[in-house]
């Protein structure tokens, strides 16, 4: 039977010209058969490039000794982790970023409280800042191992980073060759670039991200990530709260005000950090951790107006008392409780039991000895 090689239309009527039906279906099926040949070629050419994990029997897995070092950033990233930093808008992850660097290098305590195990190679991607606004920031942090760190501006280059491409996953993880870390900042303009939906499509980056991570030869990684607007978690679908082994927080106290204090926690795999005020140094542009979170900061707030008021009424208040007084203020409810709260654990207020079994709170002044000595300290 011949193939007539020119024939690519299905007959009108196969019954009145059957040979030529037979040849175009048998033409048809050569072009299945090439179509499916070649996929398995493929399939098995991309195969001889990778080598399937080997399953190892517990007891040998479990003989082979930890690391000494179990975090590259102590009680915040372990060994080998993923770390995502979800900050809100203007909360200063570039510079929060920037200090987590100059620790991975020179080897200084982060936030000046983490002990950091350090590395030979950061590897920092940016693709939101200007390439002078990186040098500028970067400048001022004052690393010292400079030759420690590479940096890959990529600020309207974005789709170059198509991780989900595998070609050009392999050249990025050539050009990465020897990273210790990889941290990118940040997520959400790679998604964009590549036609990724944050609600939906995150997870297929993760996981290409992930992958260039472990081709390139790096140990951890970090993501940043911002927050929504409305709330403080990671944007996206669940698989962005799913991926990281430790999230860690960077917000405001007050979130329209761009100057406001700023805190940080953690909390992940055998990472927990509570909420901590951080303080920044503008000269050097460092980070430090500071004391208090915003739920401490408002208490303590909120009671200079409780003993101010207690002042004024030497016989004591309620609770309930306190707070209706202090309705119509910028103290809620919430944060007078709290303030009264702190303010028994500073001794500062004290409870007497009141008619029918009511709790009242008094002002606990210092003794006048107390107050004499301390006036007699002062300069005259």
């Amino acid at each position: 039977m011949s193939i007539h090689p020119e024939l690519t239309y299905l007959p009108t009527n196969n019954e009145a010209d059957p040979e030529a039906y037979t040849n175009y279906v048998a033409q048809r099926a050569l072009e299945y058969r090439a179509s499916r040949d070649a996929k398995a070629l493929l399939a098995a050419e991309d195969a001889a490039q990778f080598s399937i994990p080997v399953p190892i029997r517990l007891d040998h897995f479990l003989a082979t000794p930890d690391d000494e070092t179990a975090y590259r950033v102590d009680r915040l990233l372990p060994i080998g982790g993923r770390a995502m930093l979800a900050a809100q808008y203007k909360a200063g992850k570039t510079t929060f970023v920037g200090n987590l660097i100059r620790s991975l290098v020179d080897g200084h305590a982060f936030l000046d409280e983490f002990h950091t195990a350090p590395v030979h190679d950061v590897v920092l991607i940016d693709n939101e800042l200007d390439e002078r606004t990186v040098r500028r920031w970067m400048r001022a942090q004052g690393i010292q191992n400079e030759n420690r760190v590479r940096v890959v501006p990529i600020r309207g280059k974005v789709g170059t980073l198509d991780l989900l491409n595998e070609t050009i996953r392999a050249q990025w993880a050539e050009q990465l060759r020897g990273a210790d870390i990889i941290i990118l900042d940040c997520l959400r303009p790679v998604l964009d670039a590549l036609g990724l939906d944050e609600n939906h499509d995150a997870g297929r980056f993760l996981v290409a991200f992930d992958a260039l991570v472990s081709e390139a030869g790096a140990q951890e990684a970090v993501l940043v990530h911002h927050m929504g607007h409305s709330g403080e978690r990671s944007r996206g679908d669940s698989r962005i709260l799913d991926w990281p082994d430790a999230t860690w927080k960077l917000v405001r106290e007050a979130t329209e005000d761009p100057s406001s204090p700023r805190y940080f926690s953690a909390f992940g795999r055998d990472v927990d950090h509570p909420e901590t005020a951080l303080c920044y140094d503008d000269a050097t542009r460092r980070l430090t951790l500071g004391t208090g979170s915003r739920k401490e900061a408002g208490a303590s707030e909120a009671l200079v107006d409780v003993l101010e008021l207690l002042d004024k009424n030497p016989a004591g208040l309620s609770g309930r008392a306190i707070k209706d007084s202090l309705k119509g203020t910028d103290r809620t409810r919430a944060q007078v409780e709290a303030a009264i709260k702190l303010g028994r654990e500073r001794r500062e207020i004290f409870c007497q039991q009141g008619p029918r079994n009511s709790t009242i709170h008094v002002r606990n002044h210092p003794p006048k000895a107390a107050q004499e000595g301390s006036e007699a300290g002062k300069p005259s």
